[in-house]
């Protein structure tokens, strides 16, 4: 089973984590599939930096993010953007109208 999870690097009690896709049975710093995004919680906001369309991409494929991915996810929009994608798919909006929500959101949560 593919997961999108955290990688943890840094120095000792200033971790920096990578969000990547990775086998399940692989190890926690171990091999990885693809480099998503980057997490540094050291900082006041956290700084977050992710590949929207790649994570949307991958969670369609099937992988699952544990727990902490998927609260980020939440945060920055991608289970949103993903949730539009699959009503254009299933005819209920149209690609501009996806594009639109999720800028209107975009803005409004940056604030």
């Amino acid at each position: 089973m593919v997961r999108i999870r955290l990688k943890r690097i840094g120095k000792k009690h200033r971790p920096i984590y990578h969000i990547i896709v990775a086998d399940s049975r692989s190890p926690r710093d171990g091999r990885f599939i693809e480099k998503l995004g980057i997490y540094n919680p050291n900082s006041n906001p956290s700084i977050i930096t992710l590949n929207i369309d790649n994570s949307i991409s991958w969670m369609i494929k099937g992988a699952k993010p544990t727990n902490t991915v998927n609260s980020i996810f939440k945060k920055n929009g991608v289970l949103l953007k993903k949730h539009l994608l699959n009503g254009v798919k299933k005819g209920a909006l149209t690609k501009e109208e996806c594009y639109k929500k999720f800028n209107e959101w975009n803005v409004k949560n940056k604030n």
